[in-house]
């Protein structure tokens, strides 16, 4: 077992994440997100040696809360369509408000190019397997990805292009109306002549 709790490094990253949106990274001490996260500067220090640490730690568990909460976004009995947008918005809401709700937003993604680089990546690489298969299923009831070049073209297509709305727009009601553009004209480049997509 941990030396930590779950629980506490669960709430020293969400202190972490609260305090790097408040005040930006330079500005936030280790002191301060002990402070927040309502544990001891030793209990911090057992579990993070630096606040570089805790950014990193976070930046970890906010791609896996993205992937994981876009493979739950698909449900039986939904149009393509809508499970469509579902997960891209469970994959990048979250990310979208964190870069709008704060003036600290484009420090925290750009605080280190290797390190988002490289979360970047593996939460595109996450996400393109998940729409890879999701597309699969569609295909096998009948939906083509030949306009994409095929389902990996068409997922790699979707990856890039909701990423590309999220840095863009501005507004919260901007990028939705942009996602669902995205998601209506997808499905029916990918619909079929029953038109099951």
């Amino acid at each position: 077992m941990s030396i930590v709790s779950d629980n506490n490094v669960r709430r020293m990253l969400d202190a972490g994440l609260t305090l790097f949106a408040r005040h930006g990274f330079k500005r936030t001490s280790m002191s301060d997100i002990a402070r927040e996260a309502g544990v001891a500067r030793a209990t911090l220090y057992l579990r993070f040696a630096d606040k570089r640490a805790v950014f990193e730690a976070l930046a970890a568990t906010v791609i896996d809360d993205a992937l994981a909460g876009a493979e739950a976004a698909w449900r039986d009995g939904v149009s393509f369509a809508d499970n469509l947008e579902a997960t891209i918005l469970a994959k990048d809401l979250r990310f979208f408000s964190l870069l709008r709700a704060t003036p600290h937003g484009s420090e925290l993604f750009d605080l280190d190019a290797d390190l988002a680089r490289t979360q970047a990546e593996r939460l595109d690489s996450g996400f393109k397997a998940i729409l890879a298969r999701r597309a699969e299923a569609a295909a096998a009831e009948g939906a083509t990805f030949e306009a994409f070049g095929g389902v990996a073209a068409f997922a790699a297509f979707i990856t890039v292009t909701a990423a590309g709305i999220k840095y863009e727009t501005r507004s919260e009601p901007d990028y939705l109306a942009a996602i669902r553009m995205l998601v209506r004209v997808t499905a029916a480049a990918a619909r079929s002549a029953t038109g099951t997509a």
